[in-house]
């Protein structure tokens, strides 16, 4: 056969390109990417086919988009160059008249942009930037829009942020121009993030929102997107409820009590040495009336940090049930204060149960840390009772049922001569 020429590894062969002059200010560059969107478009054509076919002209092009990138999506999205405000330059001169902010307040009619941003973005990579700095200066724009044009760009940032598409928009580099005071303050971010919210989850699940929320940094700063006189976990709770997102309402309350209950155990350990039983009382108190906490999950806290102020380190079981039994009394009003329904005793005793299973010094004085609480009037013999019937959890049962028999035996035998005693009772009255 014909022998083949030798090539030169990495060269392109071109292909013939129209004569476009090259422009060298941002001006003339929006107006050539106009231009040639303006001749894509046949009549008929839908928007996708038509920026399709502008994208295809664009590449083929000798435009600069290392230097002109941010030019390029100011006119995709507004239709021309962008002063500030988000509104078109005085000077913009012609206008791009499909562009998205054009396009109706729904998911369909803006898909196809996101699209092309996707097309675009595949081929340079370093385009990304540039829509990254275009995001932040619209929703640092928010209060120029409309409610419709908030809505569009909602659904445009949902888009941008949608697994499926990929477009590899960093949340931290654009979302944080949500924190912007001024417009936190006006309720303007809180009007758009409800927006994007709804749109988002619309199509995706709460996992996949919470994960753009936590690249972004802003996961453990929702209330920080409430105007300062709502910025409650309350008015948080009734606005989104309001709006339909229970899901995102009900995991923001369990983010919160959690970093409440992180700050509550740090503040404890730290305050267990100086300061008295009734001046630690007081500061759980005040924790726990501020941050709304469950009793059952304050109470896994207390009984973590006073079971670990407690010096085990080369005691024999006997001294370390004594050491217990001492911290208990001392802090028994702690304890006592959140048993409040028979409930909480039991989910304590669970908490007690797990706890005493993780630590292998403590796995043999289960029974006898149950009967100093009992002996404290923390817990109650019902619960005591219920938990050894049904409400043990799995982790050691077999071993802790075992060990507490004789004690559960002694109080089923105090609790018939207690009837007994009622009986006689009964029959003196007679």
């Amino acid at each position: 056969g014909k022998e083949e020429k030798p090539t030169l590894a990495g060269v392109h062969h071109k292909t013939r390109k129209r004569n476009i002059a090259v422009p060298l200010d941002p001006g003339a560059f929006a107006n050539e990417v106009i231009r040639i969107f303006g001749e894509a478009w046949k009549e008929g054509c839908s928007v996708q086919e038509h920026l399709d076919a502008g994208v295809k002209v664009l590449e083929t092009s000798d435009l600069n988009f290392n230097r002109y990138g941010d030019t390029l999506f100011e006119v995709l999205f507004a239709g021309g160059r962008m002063a500030a405000g988000a509104s078109l330059a005085q000077d913009a001169g012609e206008k791009f008249n499909a562009h998205l902010f054009a396009a109706a307040a729904e998911r369909e009619a803006i898909y196809p942009y996101i699209k092309m941003f996707q097309t675009l973005v595949r081929r340079r990579p370093f385009l990304i930037r540039s829509l990254e700095r275009i995001a932040v200066k619209l929703l640092k724009s928010l209060e120029f829009f409309d409610e419709e044009g908030r809505k569009k760009l909602a659904i445009a940032t949902s888009l941008m942020f949608s697994p499926e598409i990929k477009l590899g928009l960093l949340p931290d580099n654009t979302l944080t121009a949500l924190l912007n005071d001024r417009l936190v303050q006006k309720g303007t971010v809180l009007e758009f993030s409800t927006a994007f919210f709804k749109e988002y989850l619309s199509e995706h699940t709460l996992d996949d929102l919470v994960s753009v929320l936590t690249k972004a940094k802003l996961a453990n700063r929702l209330l920080d997107l409430m105007p300062p006189q709502t910025r409650t976990i309350k008015e948080f709770g009734q606005h989104f409820t309001a709006c339909g997102l229970e899901g995102l309402v009900e995991w923001h309350r369990k983010k919160v009590i959690d970093l409440k209950l992180g700050e509550l155990k740090e503040g404890l350990s730290s305050k267990m040495d100086e300061y008295e039983p009734a001046e630690l009382l007081e500061y759980v108190k005040g924790q726990v009336d501020e941050g709304e906490l469950p009793p059952a999950d304050v109470l896994k806290v207390l009984w973590a940090v006073l079971i670990g102020a407690v010096n085990m380190t080369g005691k024999n079981q006997q001294q370390i049930a004594q050491a217990l039994a001492r911290q208990i009394r001392t802090h028994k009003k702690l304890l006592a204060v959140y048993c409040t329904t028979a409930r909480v005793e039991a989910s304590l005793l669970v908490t007690v149960q797990v706890y005493c299973y993780e630590d292998s010094r403590l796995l043999k004085i289960f029974s006898d840390i149950v009967r100093i609480l009992y002996d404290a009037s923390i817990v109650k013999e019902d619960t005591i009772l219920y938990w050894y019937r049904k409400g043990s959890h799995q982790k050691g049962r077999n071993v802790f049922l075992k060990d507490i028999e004789p004690f559960i035996k002694w109080l089923e035998e105090a609790d018939e001569e207690d009837d007994d005693e009622e009986d006689d009772d009964d029959d003196d009255e007679d």
